[in-house]
Order: C-alpha cells, then sequence, then structure tokens
C-alpha cells in the first residue's frame, strides 16, 4: 500500500471522528482539495503492470491451425513454432491450446444448430457378426437424424454398398415425408472418394441420387466430430438403449427394422436434452421445410455389363443363366438388387427378363424354361454348321495337292530343253 492509499484511508477515518476536512488537511499536510479527493474516491490497488505473453505473438497461427484441426498434436505444434522463434514453454502453449479448442468446438456446435429442413446427417453403426435370419453375418445400422427436430430413421443391413446405402437414403425419405435441402456425410467410401490432386470428391453414384431427390452432399470436416453430433448422439442412444432390448433375440432383419421404427416412435415425445421441446414438436414444425419427394425412385441397382457366351448365358459370381441365343456375342447389363437378391438383364434400354440370383459361388447353370428350346434349336443349327465345315476339310484332305508354279518356271524349262 502507497503513501496515497494511506493518507485517503486516515481521512476517512478522520471525517467519522468529526473532524472537518480543514482539520484533516491540517493533519495530513495535505491541501483541502487534495482532503475532498480521498474522501470521493474509494481507495485502489496499484495497478499491475500486465507482462506480454512469450506465446501472443504466435496466437494467430496457433489459432488457424486449431480452427483447421482442433486435435491437432500440442508436441508437433511446439516444434513447429519453435522453428520459428518461440522461445517459451509448452505448458504455456498447452494452456492456449486447450481454451482455443473449447472455443472452436463451441462454436460449431452452435454453428450447426440448423433451421428447419436444412440438413440432416447420416451414419454408419457395426454390430459385430450376428446371427441374421439363420445365418451368421456382419450387421449394420444405418442411421440418419434430421438437424433440427432430431427426429431419427435407423435401418439394419448386412452390407454397407453403395448400392445399400442409397436404398436407405430412399427409405429414409419416405419415413419422413421429404427430402432435406443437404446431407452431411463423414468420410465413408461410399460418399466421397479422392481425386488424382487428392482433393475429396462426391461419388459418382451419390451424385446422381442426389441430383434426381434434390438435395447437396456434403463432408464434415476431418476431427469435427461435432459438426455431425446428432447423428453421433442419436446412434450412441439407440446402441444403449434399442440395441440391448435386441441384441439377444434371434434376429431377422425385417422384424428388426420393424422394432426400430416403433422404438422411434416411443422416444418421439420425450424432451430433447438442452430443448424445451419434444423431437415429436419439432418435427411438426420441421416437416412442412422438407421438400417434395420425386414423382419417381431412381433405379439404383448395380449395373453390371456381361457378355452372353456361346452357351447363351451371362455368368455373375461364378453362375451361369441363360438368355434367348438371339443375344449370343453381343454385352448386356446386368442389374442386380443384392438386398432382395433379384436381378433383372437388359439390352440397352429394354428389359429381357427378371431373374433370382442363385448363392454366390455356387457355379451352377441355369437355363430358364423360355430359352431352353431356342437353345436347342441353336446347338442342333451350330452343330449341322460343324458337321459341314469337318466335312469339307475332310474332302479337301483327301484331294492330290498340285503344286502351283510361277509361268517363269516352264520358260526356264524349254530354254534348258532347246539347249539339250
Amino acid at each position: 500500500m502507497d503513501n496515497k492509499e494511506r493518507n485517503m484511508i486516515r481521512a476517512k477515518d478522520l471525517q467519522a471522528k468529526g473532524n472537518t476536512q480543514k482539520k484533516i488537511s491540517e493533519k495530513l499536510g495535505v491541501c483541502e482539495r487534495t482532503v475532498r479527493n480521498y474522501l470521493t474516491n474509494p481507495p485502489s490497488s496499484r495497478r499491475k503492470v500486465k507482462r506480454k505473453s512469450k506465446l501472443e505473438p504466435y496466437h494467430e497461427y496457433i489459432k488457424k491451425i486449431i480452427e483447421d484441426e482442433p486435435y491437432y498434436n500440442c508436441e508437433i505444434l511446439y516444434d513447429d513454432i519453435l522453428k520459428i522463434g518461440y522461445t517459451g514453454k509448452i505448458s504455456i502453449l498447452r494452456d492456449y491450446v486447450n481454451s482455443r479448442r473449447k472455443e472452436t468446438l463451441t462454436e460449431a456446435v452452435i454453428r450447426f444448430e440448423t433451421i428447419p429442413g436444412h440438413q440432416a446427417q447420416v451414419d454408419w453403426k457395426e454390430h459385430g457378426r450376428q446371427m441374421v435370419d439363420g445365418e451368421m453375418k456382419k450387421l449394420y445400422q444405418f442411421m440418419m437424424t434430421l438437424g433440427y427436430s432430431r427426429k431419427p430413421f435407423i435401418q439394419f443391413t448386412t452390407s454397407m454398398k453403395s448400392e445399400v446405402l442409397l436404398r436407405c437414403h430412399k427409405d429414409a425419405f419416405k419415413y419422413f415425408g421429404g427430402v432435406p435441402e443437404s446431407i452431411l456425410y463423414d468420410n465413408m467410401k461410399t460418399a466421397f472418394l479422392t481425386d488424382a490432386n487428392g482433393e475429396f470428391q462426391v461419388q459418382k453414384e451419390l451424385m446422381r441420387f442426389a441430383s434426381h431427390y434434390g438435395f447437396s452432399a456434403k463432408r464434415c470436416r476431418v476431427r469435427r466430430p461435432q459438426t455431425k453430433g446428432k447423428v453421433e448422439r442419436s446412434i450412441g442412444y439407440s446402441t444403449t438403449n434399442f440395441w440391448p432390448r435386441v441384441k439377444d433375440r434371434n434376429l431377422g432383419i425385417d422384424s428388426l427394422n420393424d422394432e426400430a421404427l416403433l422404438w422411434i416412435e416411443s422416444i418421439m415425445d420425450k424432451r430433447i436434452g438442452g430443448l424445451p421441446e419434444s423431437r415429436r414438436e419439432r418435427f411438426e414444425k420441421e416437416k412442412q421445410y422438407l421438400k417434395p419427394l420425386p414423382d419417381f425412385d431412381l433405379d439404383i441397382r448395380t449395373c453390371i455389363p456381361c457378355m452372353v457366351n456361346r452357351e447363351s448365358c451371362i455368368t455373375y459370381e461364378t453362375n451361369k443363366y441363360s438368355v434367348n441365343p438371339g443375344f449370343i456375342g453381343k454385352i448386356v447389363e446386368l442389374r442386380v438388387d443384392s438386398v432382395s437378391g433379384e436381378a433383372e438383364i437388359f439390352n440397352d434400354a429394354y428389359s429381357i427378363k427378371k431373374i433370382i440370383l442363385t448363392v454366390s459361388g455356387s457355379r451352377r447353370i441355369i437355363i430358364f424354361p423360355e430359352d431352353k428350346e431356342a437353345i436347342e434349336k441353336r446347338h442342333k443349327i451350330d452343330r449341322a454348321r460343324l458337321e459341314k465345315i469337318r466335312n469339307r476339310k475332310s474332302i479337301k484332305e483327301s484331294c492330290v495337292d498340285v503344286e502351283i508354279r510361277h509361268p517363269s518356271f516352264y520358260d526356264m524349262v524349254i530354254d534348258m530343253e532347246a539347249m539339250i
């Protein structure tokens, strides 16, 4: 405490004892004006001189890195700023990075609190190998969550292939009764692939699908789980609340999906954490902002070009399937629905036939009744042609070979006889 602060305290004490300002000024040895200041202003502690942090010149540099990658390694960052002149300790850096990280993640959460109908988020949950429909299979859980209402859609599958992903989207849109403006994905390969420059691009099947249904496909930023935290929380909730109820049962895909939708209905009236409303209340507002479904569904089956061989069959997963022999030597398109196990064969835009696929790897030859007669007729014609070719070859081989020579040879022979 300095002398000024002491005088201010003494002045107030003297005033409390009934001394006039003149008397106080005489006792303290200061003028009356100073006494008035002492009595009207409270004593204040001496201002501390704020030291400039050694890290301050690097704040902007660090801030940009943490905004891009909130969980960037502090030791690597420490080595980086040492190279550009930092002389402080890593503890100061860690404190600053932790504060910036917290602010960045909080901003991300606020930024992704979306308006009705603006966004949905998609992700997968793997449940490992389970007994499904009487067979041991890998089981996956597709989840789409609407950003505003948090209303989820769940579908269990035994594959995460592109065709299955798109089918889950179609079923989700029908369940919601519309399509959100955009859908957010992580790094799933069925959604995004890297180009020659290492840049992420929307996978072509998803791009075609998004164009037809009228939404934009977006990829969340690396190491930013909060950007799709709504679907992450939905998956976490279903994993701890729904999955334990069904995991020990004799699972069937259809019944499992039916129960998942019933479970969703059971949670719709529960209040959302941190919000004053339930999913149902918010969905009532959101559904009117969803885009309408298109007039027809897009064909999302996997398309595979197949050559029709001499046996009038195409081959898929080691099995052979017959078509009309008129297509022998031509390339047709097999459109596979791996969920239903059905497929359709097309020649250009025209359907040749629908087929039920046989178990992969069976090495079976399936000749359909409608093709059998035409194939047998074609085989008879081919055998007759082959017989004719063999007969011609046999006749040719039985004939005496006659050597064909150039006319100049005979001129030479005549000249030689004349010389003799």
